[in-house]
């Protein structure tokens, strides 16, 4: 078995990936996402760098996934703010909605706010 490296015993089913080359066999438990373990018999399988993938784990090796709406970016144009990946449009001010991207902006109990909301809503008097 390619994942466990235990003997395939005659007449035990085992599973063949044709991407993963002819040389590999599984066994059907051992056939999970390199990155969740999830069971990828019945499912649609990635193969990548010798890694199997199911789909979610294989595009996020792929491409950034926004942090606001869980949507792959394939735009070129995108932001990266308190350490993750965020669609121009949906790093926002918590407080009024407005685009933060190239803006400066405070955090208020880990959620990001425009400079003005924060003078009107939250800084002290």
């Amino acid at each position: 078995c390619y994942h466990c490296k235990l003997n395939m015993k005659e007449g035990e089913p085992a599973v063949y990936a044709e991407r993963a080359g002819y040389d590999k066999l599984w066994h059907p438990g051992c056939f999970i996402c390199c990155i969740c373990n999830e069971l990828l018999v019945d499912m649609i399988y990635f193969w990548k760098n010798g890694n199997l993938y199911c789909g979610r784990h294989y595009c996020d090796s792929e491409r950034p996934r926004c942090a606001g709406c869980d949507e792959l970016i394939f735009s070129n144009e995108y932001t990266l703010a308190e350490g993750q990946n965020w669609h121009l449009k949906h790093f926002c001010c918590f407080d009024c909605d407005c685009v933060l991207a190239g803006i400066t902006y405070i955090t208020v109990n880990d959620k990001p706010v425009c400079k003005s909301c924060y003078m009107k809503n939250h800084a002290v008097v």
